[in-house]
């Protein structure tokens, strides 16, 4: 009986961790180059998270992370609001949602894998700490999916290419906008 019980809370465990690297509809994470998916970083920030698979995010904190929230737009909605982005406008977003960051530093509308996106670049601080963010917010149909990449402030350039390379390689499912 309690092997039973230890292979049923075994087999919880492994389905909680699949169904974070992989929600239906929405993405699949289960085979993203370079990076490799991290329990505990995900019941951590409380969103599914991946670390470099090249090592060093316990030096340099580097990880990545998928949200998503219910949004009603068109592709066009999309991309009238990307393109009237600002780093400072985007700053200016995230401070009135309660984060401290310290300067906008990019702004650039992009297409992922056929669906509308925009890139920020900033620096803010979380716990007292101050961190390079990459944020791709991404339009899709009923749903704005956002990748967002952390390194400790001053890494960021060592980390650009994976955080770019975990932005293309997550098989996001959710349809784009029409």
């Amino acid at each position: 009986m309690q092997k039973l019980i230890f292979g049923l809370a075994a087999l919880a465990i492994a389905s909680t961790a699949a169904a974070q690297e992989y929600a239906e509809g929405l993405y699949d994470g289960r085979n993203v180059p370079g990076w490799v998916y991290s329990q505990a970083g995900s019941q951590g920030s409380g969103l599914p998270t991946w670390v470099p698979a090249s090592g060093g995010s316990d030096v340099d904190g580097a990880n990545c992370n998928v949200g998503a929230s219910e949004v009603q737009g068109r592709r066009v909605d999309y991309l009238e609001y990307f393109n009237a982005v600002t780093p400072q406008i985007f700053a200016e977003q995230m401070r009135a949602g309660g984060t401290v960051v310290r300067s906008g530093h990019l702004t650039e509308v992009i297409d992922l894998n056929g669906r509308p996106a925009m890139r920020n670049v900033l620096t803010a601080e979380v716990g007292g700490q101050a961190f390079n963010f990459a944020i791709v917010s991404v339009g899709t149909n009923g749903r704005l999916v956002t990748l967002t990449c952390t390194v400790f402030d001053g890494g960021y350039l060592d980390r650009i290419q994976e955080f770019y390379d975990f932005a293309e390689g997550l098989t996001l499912l959710a349809p784009p906008p029409l």
